[in-house]
């Protein structure tokens, strides 16, 4: 009985800022809770939430959780004291003045693959910061830190950071396998790597986290959302899955998710996204990796690179979602070089899977769309095949799928920067004003 009490931790509990994570069972002994204050943090199952969600107030509040445990005869009972937060001041979408873009920067010396930042009041226009030095450094895993995604918490005053623990340059490059895989993507680490913060400028030291399917061959380019109906956050990633004997590839990478309150308990790994078959002959399965996904409305839209560099049919996909944790639900809207977009400016030869990675998608700020009435989106692309960076893309209506109402165009070269340092795989997360000033005024 004492041993199970054990296990049970409640992380942050002194200062609580979101929902956590309180166990029903433990190796199938039932476990039951209660709370000093169940309006604040509630002991019980709600709908689709799980016990554990937390309500903050106007004023900081101690909160006693008192666990039960009862196997027979016995029963033993643990208490812990949690310390709620008072709730942020709401941040509104007026609010938002700029953008924080995080990313890495290539895989030629050992600090090309850690986490840059760079800021922007447009979203076109980007300022390195920190005197072109990394603002997050992994020592852990592969000593490399790339494909970073940064979350604002759904409480909105903490930040999470996830990335793919890989170093290309400790591995001395890309090298293929006898069954004609790059070989990262067989035998790549099982973790990602999370990193947290309150202020965008002081980060948690980074700690590998395990979400990977079992026989994984790596978990890469990972991203996450929040879902209102569970009270998680859904992580998702790219892994493939290898066969424990043959040591090859049994299944091509494909995006899997677990749900998350703490980031220090995991559901189970599901599949999220399924390979692509549509356009091919043989029917053979696409390479599907990094995607990314952001909600408008009740529907989520994810762009993802399908297929692999040489694959066929392949491209930069957008397909959109009503239930996201459906991993039958999710339809093509459209690939990228579908829209009839002219690259002859460009040294691009098509806008798909052969030439682009990475697909980042995010929101405009209200102040930053042409009309107060319309919002606009981004799309931007890494160029991974001329090691050039990221191209960006805007639009009105992400589902004009031919282009017919000109809604999707490709910036030219007059119309942003991304200033000096060379953007690969990245996040942008819109910010406030105070946090553009603070980051300038830190990190500038």
């Amino acid at each position: 009985m004492a041993n199970i009490l054990d296990l049970i931790e409640i992380p942050y509990k002194n200062e609580i800022r979101g929902n956590i994570d309180l166990p029903d069972n433990i190796d199938k002994t039932v476990i039951e809770w209660t709370s000093s204050d169940p309006e604040t943090v509630c002991p019980v199952n709600v709908g689709n939430k799980k016990a554990g969600v937390v309500k903050r107030g106007d004023v900081d509040k101690k909160v006693v959780l008192t666990v039960r445990v009862k196997t027979g005869s016995d029963v033993d009972v643990k208490a812990f004291v949690v310390n709620v937060l008072k709730k942020p001041e709401e941040i509104k979408e007026e609010d938002y003045a700029g953008y924080l873009f995080g990313h890495f920067i290539g895989e030629e010396d050992e600090n090309g693959e850690q986490i840059y930042f760079a800021v922007s009041e447009d979203g076109l226009n980007f300022k390195d910061m920190n005197g072109g030095k990394p603002v997050v450094i992994s020592n852990i895993g592969e000593k490399g830190v790339r494909d970073p995604y940064i979350c604002r918490s759904a409480e909105g005053d903490r930040f999470f950071l996830i990335a793919t623990d890989l170093s290309i340059y400790h591995r001395g490059g890309w090298h293929l396998n006898e069954q004609g895989y790059y070989d990262p993507s067989t035998t790549g680490s099982q973790y990602l790597v999370f990193s947290e913060s309150t202020d965008l400028i002081n980060w948690s030291e980074p700690r590998l986290i395990d979400v990977a399917p079992k026989n994984a061959g790596m978990a890469w380019a990972p991203e996450m959302v929040y879902s209102e109906e569970t009270g998680e956050y859904v992580i998702f990633f790219s892994s493939s899955i290898m066969d424990p004997v043959t040591k090859y590839k049994a299944k091509p990478n494909a995006i899997y998710y677990v749900t998350t309150r703490d980031f220090i308990h995991f559901s189970d790994t599901k599949l999220f996204i399924d390979n692509q078959t549509d356009g091919a002959k043989d029917g053979k399965p696409r390479e599907i990796i990094d995607t990314t996904i952001l909600r408008i409305n009740d529907t989520y839209y994810a762009a993802s690179k399908d297929g692999d560099n040489a694959e066929k049919n392949g491209g930069i996909r957008i397909h959109k979602n009503k239930n996201l944790l459906d991993p039958d639900g999710w339809v093509k809207v459209l690939d990228l070089d579908e829209l009839g977009i002219d690259i002859s400016k460009t040294d691009l030869t098509a806008l798909d899977n052969s030439m682009l990675e990475g697909p980042e998608l995010f929101k405009y700020n209200k102040k930053d769309w042409s009309d107060a009435n319309v919002p606009e989106y981004g799309l931007i692309a890494d160029q991974f095949q001329l090691g050039t960076g990221y191209i960006p893309f805007k639009t009105t209506d992400i589902e004009d799928a031919k282009n017919s109402k000109n809604s999707w165009r490709m910036l030219d070269e007059s119309q942003y920067s991304f200033d000096k340092l060379k953007k690969r795989h990245g996040t942008i997360l819109n910010i406030t004003k105070k946090e553009l000033e603070n980051i300038k005024t830190k990190l500038g």
